[in-house]
């Protein structure tokens, strides 16, 4: 029996039914097309037209700075953290320019550096006030990328100051331009150092301030891993600069860093020793460690659960400290990892064994002395005002922010964020809300000897004098100069490569799903009427 699919009326039926799933396929191959055109060539170049559509001085106003970066005849693609390149950088503040100098950049960061808004490390060619913070040659631009409020990070810092650490970076939200183009709102920080500005200690040769890293702290120079097994990084002085300090004839690198890994093992052996407060508080300056430990759980920032980012200095002639604090930017529940943990107000974290590192907290916190001194010293904190005042300045900082943070949307939108809301005040009450409920549990866990205080709300008080953890001289600011002598942008080129060339392939399929689909749907009205004739 012969079949009949191409001839007669059910062969034509049969033709316009697998025209129809035709067009539907091509359709739909269409709309992908289009939507692939628009999220990977027409959205990025809309964000480049923006970027190249800021200027300086129209956003360096109200209060607000901007940093202007110009590349001395290289491409941003070629800043790597590995070299310094030299740059020459202009920096504004309210209206008027604060600074046009030489400097070096270089990029810093290690998961950040990944992510598409990058962070920089700047070096000055000499000491240089930024902001009246005080003199100094070294910056740090973070990109703040993966937290959608860009606060976590200054709120952190801002509470460290009330803290009493022996050094909290000072800070000021930015907007950064690259050869003429925006490249969103920077954080501008301190960097964490010993300097007579920042951590300021007595014996440059002798002190030396580390970084516990079990994360990338494997081939630093000079690193060292203790018998407990946490891996830690000598930052500085670094060898080569004890080296080239002609002022230092008392103690090598060497030598002060054999005195700091002894009393590092020390005191790491007597607290998971059980040994008792008595034996590892002769090594640890104790009030440190209770403050960077009430602070950390405030934080809830489990890079800290001895990953990363944990920073301590030796005393050469006396004990360790605990500090200065970095990196926040994923803390106060910005973002959901550990079964929920990170973003739950409750809970100690560290008794908790998120990732399996070497936690000598843990041990630390049996000691019956130990948890007085925090309890005592959490009931100063919570009497003080210092909970009101960080939820004031938060919605301080939403107002101050809330236009930069519009400019920098309209080019990075929520690009890199782990926890993303429908809109700015959306994130910021979900910081605030975290904030508030993680020091109301702490205070539950904390507050038991009768001391009453007045909890914090979501209500702040008035907006606050910001504190200062230092009190340096402004320099006198100069005129600002005429928009066309400052600005002189220039039309910055992002390397696309290979995903270039997809992009534009699906434009093809696109466009041809197009022309088919029209022929297709043509041909099936003109068979239509011709059926109906």
């Amino acid at each position: 029996m012969k079949l009949r699919y191409f001839s007669g009326t059910e062969s034509f039926s049969r033709r316009r039914g697998l025209l129809h799933a035709a067009a539907l396929l091509l359709t739909f191959v269409l709309c992908t097309g289009v939507f692939s055109a628009w999220a990977n060539i027409v959205a990025p170049l809309d964000a480049e037209a923006k970027a190249n559509g800021y200027k300086p001085s129209e956003l360096s106003k109200d209060g607000f700075a901007v940093l202007e970066i110009d590349l001395d005849g290289y491409t941003e693609e070629e800043i790597h953290r590995s070299t310094w390149l030299p740059i020459t950088y202009t920096l504004r503040y309210d209206g008027v320019i604060l600074k046009d100098e030489s400097a070096q950049i270089k990029g810093r960061g290690n998961y950040t550096w990944g992510m598409p808004k990058r962070p920089y490390a700047v070096k000055c060619d000499k000491r240089t006030d930024w902001f009246g913070f005080g003199a100094a040659r070294d910056w740090v631009l973070l990109a703040n990328i993966t937290d959608q409020t860009l606060m976590r990070n200054q709120v952190a810092h801002t509470l460290a100051g009330l803290f009493g650490f022996a050094f909290a970076c000072e800070c000021r939200p930015a907007h950064v331009f690259i050869e003429g183009r925006y490249n969103g709102l920077y954080l501008i920080t301190e960097k964490v150092e010993i300097d007579k500005a920042r951590l300021a200690l007595e014996d440059r040769a002798g002190d030396i301030l580390l970084e516990l890293d079990n994360n990338y702290g494997w081939g630093e120079p000079d690193a060292f891993q203790t018998d407990f097994g946490n891996l830690y990084v000598p930052k500085d002085p670094t060898n080569e600069e004890l080296k080239a300090d002609k002022e230092n004839t008392t103690v090598t690198f060497k030598r002060a860093l054999n005195d700091a890994k002894q009393k590092i093992n020390n005191f790491e052996q007597a607290v998971v020793g059980r040994t008792g407060f008595e034996n590892f508080s002769q090594y640890m300056d104790m009030d440190s460690l209770v403050n960077w430990y009430i602070f950390n759980e405030i934080m809830k920032n489990d890079d800290t659960l001895f990953n990363s980012s944990i920073f301590l200095y030796n005393d050469y002639d006396g004990v360790l400290h605990m500090g200065p604090v970095w990196d926040y930017d994923l803390a106060m529940g910005g973002i959901d990892r550990n079964d929920g943990k990170n973003v739950d107000p409750e809970g100690f974290m560290f008794l908790e064994d998120y990732w399996g590192k070497p936690n000598w907290m843990r041990y630390a916190l049996e000691s019956t002395t130990l948890q007085n001194m925090i309890r005592a010293r959490w009931q100063e904190l919570y009497t003080s005002g210092t909970f009101e005042y960080i939820v004031s300045f938060l919605e301080q900082q939403r107002e101050y922010l809330r236009d930069a943070y519009e400019v920098n949307y309209s080019v990075w939108h929520n690009e890199g964020v782990f926890v993303p809301s429908d809109s700015f005040d959306e994130s910021v009450d979900y910081l605030k809300d975290f904030i508030v409920r993680r020091v109301a549990w702490l205070n539950s866990q904390w507050n038991d000897s009768g001391v009453t205080a007045a909890p914090v709300t979501a209500e702040p008080p008035a907006t606050p004098t910001p504190v200062r953890t230092k009190a340096p001289s402004t320099p006198a600011p100069t005129p600002l100069p005429t928009d066309a002598a400052a600005e002189t942008p220039a039309e910055a080129q992002r390397s696309s490569g290979d995903n270039e060339v997809l992009n534009y392939i699906l434009i093809f399929i696109g466009l041809t799903a197009v022309l088919v689909t029209v022929i297709l749907l043509t041909y099936l009205v003109i068979s239509k009427i011709k059926e109906r004739k």
